[in-house]
């Protein structure tokens, strides 16, 4: 019986709709994530691997705590104004089920991210020590992002950060469709660096040549918005078929995105260029300028022939 009634509770939590608010607080660690290719290329034919080590990242995430949904004030409720998650499950008169996500106004930030860059050879299958063949260290802190976007700041019923659709590609199963309709208010990096704990000059100036970094600081991306759709399904191939070509017959993901899609960025991205002596651009640190870019808008376009509908990405093994 306790089986039957846990079986209950799961199906109604699927097929019911649901509104979540989350208030999380997660430390990531990963010592080391990479990619191989075990029969390398031309001149490198012994097995190879690029990745990243010692990646350390904390995040939090909650209701947005500023302007409108602020907790300062006596009476104020703050994050209770906040939009929940929602997740809904219909099908149009055309038979066509979708999964509908509603995204919350939310406040995510991360308090550092920092990572190794390597390639490297291969230990019983594992990447060998990565010390001697680091590619740059990256560094990020000062994180946040907020969700939702509104006409009206002061009301906060009227923000909005927007939805993501999940249905099929297709009849038949052919693949995951994905549409979103994102807003989002902000985005700001505190300090994002690029840097080498050594020195390319150490061989010939030793001890004198040391680490160093370059990056931003005081990034920020005001009201970026995403809306569009992408496909994904993976298939075969007969290229012979298609008129005698000698790829074969070749198993690929399909990426199609749609005509349309947009990334916009109507307000101003701000930042100033640093090098210091170390990866918080603190040490040392000489200001090269500061950058201002506006009204940022990237779409894909109209493609013409057979995929006219749709710009298309294939990824197959060689």
């Amino acid at each position: 019986m306790k089986k039957i009634f846990t079986a209950i509770v799961l199906f109604a939590l699927v097929v019911l709709p649901m509104s979540v608010m989350a208030i999380v607080t997660a430390n990531l660690t990963i010592g080391t994530m990479a990619w191989g290719d075990s029969d390398g290329f031309a001149g490198y034919t012994n097995a190879g691997f690029v990745g990243i080590e010692g990646l350390n990242i904390t995040v939090h995430a909650s209701g947005r705590h500023d302007g409108a949904f602020s907790t300062g004030g006596a009476t104020a409720i703050g994050y209770m104004d906040n939009d929940p998650i929602t997740i809904d499950v219909g099908t149009s008169d055309g038979g066509a089920s979708l999964v509908r996500i509603g995204l919350p106004t939310f406040h995510i930030t991360v308090s550092t991210l920092q990572t190794d860059i390597f390639v490297s050879g291969v230990t019983a299958g594992a990447p060998t020590s990565t010390v001697t063949q680091q590619l740059g260290a990256i560094y990020m802190s000062g994180i946040e992002i907020r969700l939702g976007q509104s006409a009206t700041p002061a009301d906060a019923a009227s923000f909005s950060a927007g939805y993501v659709t999940i249905g099929a590609a297709g009849a038949g199963n052919t693949g995951v469709n994905i549409g979103f309709n994102v807003a989002i208010d902000s985005v700001s990096i505190g300090t994002l660096s690029y840097g080498n704990t050594t020195s390319i000059l150490a061989g010939s100036f030793g001890a004198a040549a040391t680490a160093g970094y370059i990056g931003v600081t005081g990034l920020n991306l005001d009201d970026v918005n995403i809306v569009g759709g992408v496909a994904i399904g993976v298939g075969t191939l007969n290229t012979a078929a298609l008129g005698g070509t000698t790829l074969g017959t070749i198993t690929q993901v399909n990426i199609v995105i749609a005509n349309g899609t947009t990334i916009s960025i109507p307000g101003a991205i701000t930042g100033t260029v640093v090098l210091a002596q170390d990866q918080t651009l603190t040490t040392g640190a000489g200001t090269l300028g500061n950058f201002y870019i506006g009204g940022v808008t990237a779409q894909i376009v109209d493609n013409v022939g057979s995929l006219s509908t749709a710009s298309l990405i294939q990824i197959w093994a060689h």
